[in-house]
């Protein structure tokens, strides 16, 4: 499934235009400063749909491609 407009909206919005990715597996130290601009970033469910997530802010994180690839999700 993919978010709704409103929802990318919104969680551009609450980031800032950077990436919101605290992940220790990536080689950022805190969160990471990526700016999100067009086409370098992705809408990350934390939860899958398949595993119940939903389509929703609180479900949703800004993403730029190089973390969203280190999710243990990506592609998946």
């Amino acid at each position: 499934m993919a978010f709704p407009d409103f929802v990318i909206e919104q969680v551009i919005a609450r980031s800032g235009g950077k990436c919101e990715c605290t992940r220790t597996s990536c080689r950022h130290i805190g969160r990471c400063s990526e700016p999100l601009t067009g086409s370098n970033w992705h809408a990350h469910h934390k939860l899958a749909v398949v595993s119940g997530g939903q389509d929703t802010l609180r479900n949703c994180e800004a993403l730029c491609i190089s973390c969203h690839q280190n999710t243990g999700s990506y592609g998946g």
